[in-house]
């Protein structure tokens, strides 16, 4: 039976110890429980409340009947469970706190109370005689003949006797000296190998780690390397269908009327097309019925999410960097106009109209945004690296372009059916058309490493040519890192960019909001329009 119980409570540093003989005895920081807790040494959720609740009845053995099932409250290391008997010395431990309690049940008193131990009795002739004894001096006499006893059987016993006696004494202490000397000669030169062994153990696990660390040095360059070649063959899989080809055209009207200007003279050939006479200034005008002038150009660009697509100022004001046409404006006071700018993605079958919206005055980029109801939803986004310390010179980096235009994609061809397509579409425009309906388009990617930087300008040597200005330039991270603008032909090494922040700041002016850096970002809003292959 039980007719209490004592608690033994470790707070931290603080203990404390509490009897109780209550029938039913609650812990916890309420002020209606018998044993109440500071709320500082539990968790906030258990302030004002019942930590754990004991009970008995008839004496038993107190048991669990309640407990905040919201705390991690264990007995004895097991999560505690209701009906739970405790038991001596049983220990409660919440793990969210440092409050550790620890029960030890009073048992109930026997029924039976001994009675008083009795003084021992002893006989008054055993007591005579032991005072007696003590006032006599029959003890001296029994000493002085035991001493005597002892000297006189010593002289009886012969000198071999004593000898022999004394040899076994002293080679029984010899040799339990030499057995104690070999047993710590043998210690010592136990521990000796032990800290022999433990040098070498020291020897091997520094050896182990260098090693470790060697072969760890050696798996992260060869990541790197398999990553660096990989590179490549990675981003084109994941972004390649979203760098476009930018094609179009633009002619000049004249000053004041908006007249279109066109050739002195036009001629037809065999098909019945007009055959320009003439690219000199002198040669248009805007008089007559020929050909209006118009002047195709091609480049590169990339989409960047919520229909924008980045690409140079100098593609999408062709103009710009055209000297034929800063002739004609400079000679003939006319002013340029735009006629159309197409993007042709991989794998769609249908060109996409541009309409520009903004250019950067300082900077060779330009902001243009599809042209359609619809954006095409298998579209993926380039990311733009937003770190203005993500490119060092030496790191890798990939170019992902159309350098050369259509002239490559014909010469990616057979011989015989790049000549066929030449002879059929005369123009690149419509060549352009033939190959998207054919999904013959597919961007160039070269890699290669950085050269130099500046704040404005990244210099790498991945190979690109005319046409692939526009094309996005990714860093190690696999973000765009830069706009390809220029390309120095006397030194492959002097390819240059726009650092992507430029671009950023661009395209948050025309209204774009960058997108979440995590996972694959492709456009998704709205349903596949006509332009999904």
């Amino acid at each position: 039976m039980a007719t209490g119980l004592v608690i033994h409570i470790s707070s931290g540093e603080d203990r404390h110890t509490e009897i109780l003989t209550d029938d039913s005895i609650r812990i916890g920081t309420s002020e209606a429980c018998n044993l109440r807790l500071r709320a500082s040494s539990l968790p906030k959720s258990a302030a004002n409340s019942v930590l754990l609740e004991l009970a008995r009845s008839n004496g038993n053995a107190y048991r669990v009947t309640d407990f905040d099932q919201f705390l991690p409250v264990t007995l004895n290391g097991v999560p505690v469970n209701t009906g739970a008997e405790i038991h001596d010395g049983d220990e409660m431990r919440l793990d969210d706190a440092d409050l550790v309690l620890h029960f030890y049940p009073v048992r109930a008193l026997p029924a039976v109370v001994p009675a008083a131990t009795r003084e021992t009795h002893v006989a008054p002739f055993i007591e005579a005689a032991a005072l007696e004894s003590a006032a006599t001096a029959r003890r001296d006499d029994a000493k002085i003949f035991l001493r005597e006893f002892t000297r006189e059987l010593v002289r009886e016993i012969k000198p071999s006797t004593k000898l022999i006696t004394l040899t076994i004494a002293l080679a029984l202490v010899g040799g339990i000296l030499y057995l104690g000397f070999a047993m710590f000669k043998e210690i010592q030169r136990s521990r000796r190998l032990i800290d022999d062994q433990r040098a070498q153990l020291s020897q091997m696990r520094d050896q182990v780690s260098k090693t470790n660390t060697q072969l760890s040095d050696l798996g992260r360059s060869t990541k790197e390397l398999q990553d660096s070649l990989s590179l490549a063959v990675k981003l084109r899989s994941e972004y390649g269908r979203g760098v476009c080809l930018i094609a179009g055209s633009f002619y000049f009207v004249e000053t004041g009327t908006g007249r279109p200007l066109r050739y002195a003279e036009a001629q037809l050939n065999d098909s019945g097309g007009a055959v320009q006479s003439g690219n000199a200034p002198e040669s248009l005008t805007p008089e007559g019925s020929a050909a209006v002038a118009e002047y195709e150009f091609v480049g590169s660009g990339f989409y960047v999410g919520q229909g924008f697509v980045i690409t140079n100022r100098h593609i999408a004001q062709p103009w710009i960097a055209d000297e034929r046409a800063q002739s004609i404006s400079g000679a003939l006071k006319a002013q340029p106009r735009l006629k159309k700018l197409m993007a042709y993605f991989p794998d769609f079958t249908q060109a996409i109209p541009l309409k520009f919206k903004s250019a950067s005055q300082r900077d060779d980029l330009a902001v243009t945004e599809l042209d359609i109801p619809q954006i095409p939803e298998a579209l993926p986004i380039l990311p733009l690296e937003t770190d203005p310390d993500a490119g060092a010179v030496g790191q890798t980096v990939v170019m992902m372009g159309y350098p050369s235009g259509p002239d490559r994609l014909l010469a990616l061809l057979d011989d015989a059916e790049s000549r066929g397509i030449q002879q059929r579409y005369g123009t690149p425009m419509a060549q352009l058309a033939y190959l998207a309906e054919t999904k013959r388009i597919q961007p160039l990617t070269t890699q290669g490493s950085i050269t130099d930087l500046d704040v404005r300008r990244i210099v790498y040597d991945a190979r690109t040519a005319e046409g692939g200005s526009g094309a996005p330039l990714f860093g190690p991270s696999g973000r765009v890192i830069g706009v390809n603008f220029a390309v120095f032909t006397e030194n492959q090494a002097s390819n240059f960019a726009v650092p992507s922040r430029f671009a950023i700041s661009l395209l948050e002016r025309t209204g774009w909001t960058a997108p979440p850096k995590e996972g694959k970002e492709v456009e998704t809003a709205g349903q596949p329009s006509s332009y999904v292959p």
